[in-house]
């Protein structure tokens, strides 16, 4: 009896220790980046898949930054609206001003860069396409083979 209440006082004394330790090792807050950050950050994502010269850089940082500050302004004017309506409406100005951003961009690029974007949007294509497609997915892949503007547009990098 005795050596039964001193192995139930070892877990019971065990198991308070352990459920100290989950406190500890809980995931940092991550913070939310700057319009600033994410601008440089859709930049350097867009460096890295083209190689942007310098001369490109600031214009393109300039449409991405005041295309973060557009989303903000969106998501701040839309803070605590819940409806159905009022998110789809919310998500429908995001993806204009992403849009907006991505037509902006364009011109900017050379040929040769919109080449390389879209030899990564096939690339991209590809990879989605070795997922498990369901029928509607399948009937869209076997009559696209080409890549669309849509396509070259998602491969366009857009930080939120």
């Amino acid at each position: 009896m005795k050596k039964l209440l001193v192995v139930f006082a070892l877990v019971f004394a065990g198991s308070t220790i352990n459920a100290q330790e989950p406190v500890a090792a809980k995931k940092p807050v991550k913070m939310k980046a700057t319009a600033e950050q994410r601008a440089q950050k859709s930049v350097d994502n867009l460096d890295k898949t083209v190689t942007l010269t310098e001369d490109q850089k600031p214009k393109i940082y300039d449409l991405a930054l005041t295309r973060a500050k557009k989303v903000d302004a969106i998501r701040e004017a839309n803070k605590g609206k819940k409806t159905p309506e009022e998110k789809e409406a919310m998500k429908k100005e995001i993806k204009a001003a992403h849009k907006e951003y991505r037509d902006g961009v364009k011109p900017i690029l050379t040929q040769e860069q919109k080449d390389k974007l879209k030899a990564q949007a096939k690339a991209k294509k590809a990879a989605k396409g070795n997922k498990k497609p369901n029928k509607m997915t399948k009937k869209a892949e076997e009559t696209k083979n080409d890549v669309s503007e849509e396509e070259l547009d998602e491969v366009i990098s857009v930080e939120d």
